[in-house]
């Protein structure tokens, strides 16, 4: 009877640890993992130590090095039924502890008496959890926050045991490990446990919505008995049983895939520069000061699947008239620099930038308005977009230094909307059709306009090269309105002189779709 008593002692620390735990973190076997520095973003805490020999084996072992997948549970012929890990004695220890009259057999419960045979013999487990969500959606400190209580107890005296416990994703990346703890390592014991926990960033890792806690024992058993069975465990399931049969079992128990709380992760957008991001050009506008319009490219792109997850609606930063050195300080009064917007978990930056520095929109309506573009030396001169290729440089350095370290930027390049006098696609300005610019333009400064919005796409891809990151993404948008330019009979995507001033030489609102399945087609993988 020692021996129904020990079983109901063990039994007893496992049940209560549950409900000790439900409302305390377990304590850890050291620090839960918790959010990187910004510049590093965020990696799963994982202790991969050196393999390791089992007391009383020659057995290397190193946690969670096997492959795990689920497991029914599994019993050799004959085993007797029990809760979780059972044993088999053989005769020959059965007939040694009776001729002995020992005391105290090794394998029995320090409760055991001379009277008691290493019968009815076995190991259980169990897996206590508990788990908050901190933080709210688009915020750095976004979290999922587990932490656990793994135990096994047994009726007997094991030889050794050696354990270890993890988290692992069940969602986007399933069978990944989030975070593990230092393994433990017993000699004769009858108990064990082990503790831990990890707070997952949910802007900053797409994991972490779908979790599994893992727990990993190597039990010895004394000489003379053998596992016989895994059996059932409620609440658990088997990732492993092997060594039935034999003196070693290597056991993983999972308490099953359960939700953090965390909400489906999706890819953050930051809209930044000037005009030709706002939406200038495609009224209504739901910022009258910036000019933003909800026809504009980066709204439009909005549901694009980017390594699988949806780019969110953007935060709309862009405004009309920005200047490069806009984005670092306030454009108006009351409006934020426009890098203010970028986060830590920002994973998506479109930009478009450095037209009004080389104040191209204002010559392009002097030409338009009278100026003889043609004559007067080029629209752009080498020293202006040096300059502006610098700045833009240093600026897309910038962006990337503030946002997710894995995350892109897309930088455009600005559509030729005045027809190019040399390409058959855009046919010239007739008087019956398009007298404006018939009128105002002549072939000549047609050819100037597009030359000189050609030199600045350059300018802009060079400088997208020079800051040496492939993670900043020159998208060409110079042909992008081609056959669709001022004055095509196949429909236009942009305006001409029009009212209000400001709207004219802008994409409307299929300038502004165009410009977004260019977008949507150049995003690379994450």
């Amino acid at each position: 009877m020692r021996l129904l008593a020990a079983v109901a002692i063990i039994g007893g620390l496992l049940v209560s640890a549950q409900p000790a735990l439900a409302g305390t973190p377990a304590a850890s076997d050291g620090a839960a993992a918790q959010p990187a520095a910004r510049d590093e973003g965020w990696q799963p805490d994982i202790q991969t130590p050196d393999p390791v020999t089992l007391p009383g084996t020659t057995k290397k072992i190193t946690p969670f090095a096997t492959p795990l997948s689920p497991h029914q549970p599994e019993a050799l012929p004959g085993a007797t039924k029990g809760p979780g890990a059972t044993l088999k004695a053989d005769g020959a220890a059965r007939a040694a502890i009776r001729e002995a009259d020992m005391p105290t057999f090794r394998g029995a419960s320090p409760q055991a008496g001379p009277d008691d045979p290493p019968t009815g013999l076995y190991c259980t487990e169990a897996i206590s959890r508990n788990g908050s969500v901190s933080g709210a959606p688009n915020q750095t400190n976004y979290a999922a926050n587990i932490s656990y209580l793994a135990e096994f107890g047994c009726n007997f005296w094991l030889d050794a045991a050696y354990i270890a416990t993890g988290v692992i994703d069940r969602g986007r990346f399933d069978g990944q490990f989030l975070y593990t703890t230092a393994p433990l390592s017993y000699g004769q014991t009858y108990y064990g446990a082990t503790s831990g926990g990890v707070s997952t960033p949910g802007e900053l890792f797409d994991g972490g919505r779908n979790v599994e806690i893992a727990f990993e024992l190597y039990l010895l058993a004394p000489i003379g008995v053998y596992w016989g069975g895994c059996f059932p465990i409620p609440g658990l399931r088997y990732l492993l049983c092997e060594g039935l049969g034999t003196g070693l079992l290597h056991i993983v128990l999972g308490t099953g895939p359960f939700g953090t709380g965390l909400q489906p992760p999706v890819i953050r957008h930051v809209a930044l520069g000037d005009s030709y991001s706002s939406g200038t050009g495609a009224p209504p506008y739901s910022d009258a000061l910036c000019r933003q319009s909800p026809a504009t490219y980066s709204n439009t792109i909005t549901g694009t699947l980017l390594s699988g997850l949806s780019v969110d609606r953007p935060t709309l930063a862009a405004c009309h008239g920005a200047r490069i050195p806009d984005l670092y300080a306030s454009q108006h009064p009351g409006v934020p620099p426009q890098l203010d917007a970028i986060q830590p978990h920002t994973r998506l930056v479109t930009l478009t930038i450095g037209g009004n520095d080389l104040d191209f929109t204002a010559k392009l309506t002097g030409c338009y308005l009278g100026a003889d573009c043609s004559t007067a030396g080029p629209l752009v001169t080498p020293q202006e977009l040096y300059q502006v290729q610098v700045q833009l440089t240093a600026l897309y350095r910038q962006i990337r230094a503030e946002m997710h370290p894995s995350g892109k930027l897309m930088v455009l390049s600005y559509p030729a909307v005045v027809p190019n006098p040399d390409d058959s696609a855009d046919p010239p300005p007739a008087q019956d059709r398009c007298p404006d610019l018939a009128s105002n333009l002549i072939e000549s400064e047609r050819r100037a306009i597009y030359d000189a919005t050609a030199q600045t796409d350059r300018m802009i891809r060079d400088a997208a090269l020079a800051t040496g990151d492939s993670r900043v993404i020159y998208v060409n948008g110079l042909d992008l309105f081609r056959g669709h330019r001022l004055c095509s009979a196949n429909g236009v995507w942009a305006n001409g002189l029009t009212s209000p001033l400001s709207d004219s030489f802008h994409p409307n609102a299929s300038g502004y779709q165009a410009m977004a399945t260019r977008v949507a087609q150049a995003l690379p993988p994450l």
